[in-house]
């Protein structure tokens, strides 16, 4: 899995390729949709105190590209140790979560 750390207020995407645990290669992700929720909790029992979820982008279904760019009022997040995770729909509706690691938000200096 891997640890995503952003200081806060920053609205960048961050980008993930899609591979196949087989192969390594990328994975054709025409249709799939994607979600990424944060939350305070490693464990949460219900998405009640979820800090935010992004809608994926996909930026190129082929090459199994998909970015998520939070808003300004999502990356204004108290800095702190946060989770996420990662879910994927593929066309047929299945659900996979496939990412699944620490959100870390560091304060910035610079204020806008």
């Amino acid at each position: 899995m891997v640890a995503i750390t952003r200081k806060r207020g920053d609205t960048y995407a961050e980008e993930i390729i899609i591979k196949s645990k087989t192969t390594g290669l990328p994975v054709n992700i025409t249709g799939y949709t994607f979600k990424l929720t944060v939350d305070p909790k490693k464990d949460p029992l219900t998405a009640d105190n979820n800090l935010f979820s992004i809608t994926g982008t996909i930026l190129n279904p082929t090459a199994g590209t998909v970015e998520f760019a939070p808003s300004a009022l999502q990356a204004d997040q108290t800095p702190g140790v946060y989770f996420y995770d990662i879910q994927m729909v593929d066309g047929a509706g299945r659900i996979r979560t496939i990412e699944l690691d620490k959100w870390t938000v560091q304060q910035d200096i610079t204020k806008t």
